[in-house]
């Protein structure tokens, strides 16, 4: 175990989520035969921050993972950033590396005369099977990370504080990012580790990521503009967040391992984590609950379901549908 912030082991095994604190919210159906079903976590809290509805244990901690690159945007700003539009919201993505994702990133580096060489991020090559195929070879400026990383390296720049070092969980950047996090979610954090881009990784419940979106939406309306306005920037055109963002005018972040989180822009916040990983379900899983709640219309729910769940196919015929439950 490793971390800034870190409960003894006995006290995180009662902390995390477990396999029994998973619930069935959703099956995949094929031919009349219940071919898979997707277990999870989720919560929906009110604008006061109250959680309202949930699916299995929504106090258990999980890993947010990517899903709260807003929240660390607010620290950037909070910092000095100061930047708009698409430019913003490639601090707070997982781009595929399309020329438009790369062509920010740049952006936001020349901003504060910073070149790919100051990423920290791991290499890569664009996820963008298009953008994939024009690659040369794999570049930090690739990552899906590097947007975030771009914004950590500007703000510390504009702030003073040091570049090399802007991973550390100690750096006054992160520490503005924990106290982001806490301040969002309501809760204190309880442990840290390390993401796969290299940045820390605070542990948080999933009622606590709702409500992290959930004020997101309500206290920081340059962000949600910037990113309801330039979904594509947050992903792909075709990522689950990007047609949430698109389609409904919400903010929503997919995460690793399984997590979505979104908000609606009167601040009601919903996050959801999939037991197996999987992210076939989250997006679905979600809409459900806004439709449950009439956040949304019985039109917009069938509408965007159908663009987010995975087509069963046998040829070219559909022959089943994932349902939820």
């Amino acid at each position: 175990m490793t971390g800034l912030v870190s409960t003894d082991k006995q006290t995180l095994d009662l902390l995390a989520a477990k396999s029994s604190d998973y619930v069935e919210a959703a099956e995949l159906v094929r031919g009349g035969i219940v071919e898979s079903r997707h277990r999870a976590i989720a919560a929906v809290t009110d604008p006061s921050g109250k959680l309202i509805d949930h699916l299995g244990s929504a106090k258990r901690v999980v890993y947010p993972r990517s899903a709260v690159k807003p929240l660390q945007t607010v620290a950037m700003r909070r910092a000095g950033l100061d930047l708009t539009g698409a430019a913003l919201t490639i601090t707070s993505a997982s781009h595929q590396a399309t020329p438009m994702h790369t062509q920010l990133v740049l952006e936001v580096l020349n901003s504060v005369n910073l070149g790919v060489d100051a990423l920290q991020c791991p290499t890569a090559l664009p996820s963008n099977l298009a953008a994939r195929a024009a690659a040369q070879a794999p570049s930090r400026l690739f990552f899906n990370c590097s947007g975030k990383h771009a914004g950590f390296l500007a703000a510390s720049k504009i702030a003073g504080f040091a570049l090399d070092s802007y991973l550390d969980e100690t750096h006054p950047l992160q520490l503005m990012v924990r106290e982001v996090i806490e301040e969002f979610s309501g809760e204190h954090i309880v442990h840290t580790t390390i993401d796969g881009c290299g940045a820390p990784l605070h542990a948080l419940t999933v009622e606590g990521l709702a409500r992290s979106f959930g004020k997101l939406a309500q206290t920081e309306p340059e962000i949600v503009s910037a990113m309801i306005e330039n979904p594509a920037v947050i992903g792909d055109e075709n990522t689950a967040d990007a047609i949430l963002m698109r389609e409904l005018g919400v903010i929503s972040k997919l995460g690793a391992e399984g997590v979505l989180a979104l908000a609606t822009r009167e601040g009601y916040g919903l996050a959801v984590k999939i037991a197996d990983g999987s992210h076939r379900a989250s997006a679905p899983i979600l809409l459900g609950l806004l439709r449950k709640h009439e956040l949304i219309s019985a039109d917009e729910f069938e509408r965007v379901f159908d663009l987010v769940a995975p087509a069963v196919l046998g040829g070219d015929r559909v022959v089943g549908e994932l349902r939820l439950l």
